[in-house]
């Protein structure tokens, strides 16, 4: 009856971490429980199987911060590359364009075998977007072929230090016809191409169940709004010492104006944005999440804009590209407005926030005290637009827009770190904000109301001891790739 009991509990826990946000039923192991000659062992390991965290989800909960930048380091990365997805294009791929999609895969050599590294290969509609049958609008080029601006898609960890020996390294069926040959920092690493090979790295870094509107990633977890899929909810991190925390409140999203004349403001915030989600484009690297969201003033839908939210197994993108009819006549009514976009973090006291604009390793201390020196975070549009909060709880986020510099605004970076801060919002699970940072667009160009931005997430264990700057510094120049033609 007693290990009947004890059997009961444990699965009675395991159930009640599946309910607090968990988005697979696992109970976290304990954090730092992976030392010595067993973290020794797992390094080896990792560098023969790519995708080991994925396929034992329990690893990445031992690891200490710490213990992260060691592995890292072991795999002879950097922490920005350890998060980048590499894509490769039709038009830089010479032997692949014009393939069969269905015949593709690809592989690395690792630990001195040449084993399959998980990848998709995404299709493009005719405006620019990634195509998913039934959704989008007419694809480009030929549906099942890898040409125009089709993608082949891989994380840049999963590539391997050591080049195929065609004497050593053969496949069992199909052929290699391309070598994709990556220079970066001085180092380089190789993946190849396989056509017609059966063998399959079958692991999911990432999986969006609509039904659920759950996000199931190797490092994070959470759920959306099913009325407003910009509303996220339950969104965790599978590392650190709390991983059952709630890290995430709120993603803000506000415009403010006065028409004419400054006052009475009108605001239109994310409740007004009726976020439907059309479609998911699935794939072991990456998900996307189309979305069709109406802008909805007074009950009256206003217009709609078109996007993919791209979810990455530490990282979301969110491209917004938005041309509304008569814009440059709205332009010209509007007064003083503003746009805020940020994010309302979750109770992360003893954490450090910076941004570009600060002296390089001035950290200010999340303590739910705003300070001077924390008020003034202006930043510079479009060359300067980062933020970064190492949350104290083994897990960082970097925020950064991407703006193209013939987009003519102004704008600051917004930080608030109170208990009680002087504003809320009506869709906050949480009254604080510890902290709450973002940007703030603070004028528009008159005369055209074309928007073009990037909203860029990564959410890495740790950014390393280097920092967020040298972090935004790899990300802003990614490996190089050269496509070549195979050894032989």
């Amino acid at each position: 009856m007693r290990r009947t009991g004890a059997s009961i509990r444990t699965l009675l826990a395991g159930c009640v971490m599946a309910w607090m946000g968990t988005a697979w039923a696992v109970t976290p192991a304990p954090y730092d429980s992976l030392k010595g000659e067993a973290f020794d062992q797992f390094v080896t390991r990792l560098k023969a199987e790519p995708s080991l965290l994925a396929r034992d989800r329990e690893l990445s909960f031992r690891l200490s911060t710490a213990q992260w930048d060691q592995m890292v380091q072991a795999m002879e990365l950097d922490h920005y590359t350890w998060v980048y997805a590499t894509t490769v294009k039709a038009n830089q791929s010479p032997q692949l364009a014009g393939k069969r999609i269905e015949a593709l895969s690809v592989v690395s050599v690792r630990a001195g075998k040449l084993v399959p590294i998980p990848f998709q290969i995404d299709e493009h509609d005719e405006d620019g977007w990634i195509y998913e049958s039934g959704v989008s609008g007419k694809i480009k080029g030929t549906e099942g072929v890898f040409d125009a601006d089709d993608e082949l898609v891989f994380m840049y960890r999963d590539t391997g230090i050591e080049r195929l020996d065609p004497a050593v390294h053969r496949l069992a069926d199909g052929r290699i016809v391309q070598e994709l040959k990556y220079d970066y920092n001085g180092k380089t690493r190789y993946a190849y191409v396989a056509e017609g090979y059966s063998l399959r790295d079958s692991s999911d870094y990432v999986q969006y169940d609509p039904r659920k509107w759950a996000l199931d990633a190797t490092f994070f977890n959470f759920r959306n709004n099913p009325k407003n899929i910009l509303m996220f909810e339950d969104f965790r991190a599978n590392a650190g010492p709390t991983p059952t925390h709630r890290v995430l409140d709120t993603l803000i999203m506000e415009i403010s104006t006065g028409v004419m004349m400054p006052w009475p403001r009108v605001t239109v915030d994310i409740r007004n944005l009726q976020a439907e989600l059309a479609g998911v484009k699935h794939g072991p690297v990456r998900e996307v999440l189309k979305l069709k969201i109406w802008v909805v003033v007074a009950g009256i839908p206003v217009f709609r804009i078109l996007t993919d939210m791209t979810v990455y197994d530490q990282g979301i993108t969110l491209p917004v590209k938005l041309h509304i009819p008569g814009g440059e006549i709205l332009t010209r009514v509007l007064n003083k407005p503003l746009i805020d976009i940020a994010l309302d973090m979750n109770g992360m006291k003893g954490g450090r926030f910076v941004s570009a604009v600060n002296p390089s390793g001035k950290y200010h201390a999340v303590n739910g005290v705003i300070t001077p020196e924390e008020k003034q975070l202006d930043i510079r549009i479009p060359d300067a637009t980062w933020l970064w909060v190492e949350s104290g709880r083994g897990w960082d986020v970097v925020m950064k827009f991407a703006i193209p510099p013939d987009w003519p605004v102004e704008g600051r970076g917004t930080y608030v770190d109170a208990v009680k801060p002087e504003k809320s919002y009506a869709y906050e699970s949480f009254p604080d904000a510890l902290p709450r940072f973002g940007f703030q667009v603070t004028k528009l160009p008159v005369g055209k109301l074309d928007i073009d931005l990037t909203a860029i997430l990564w959410f890495p264990a740790t950014v390393g001891r280097a920092g967020p700057e040298r972090f935004i510094k790899q990300m802003d120049n990614p490996p190089r790739l050269e496509a070549q033609s195979p050894p032989v």
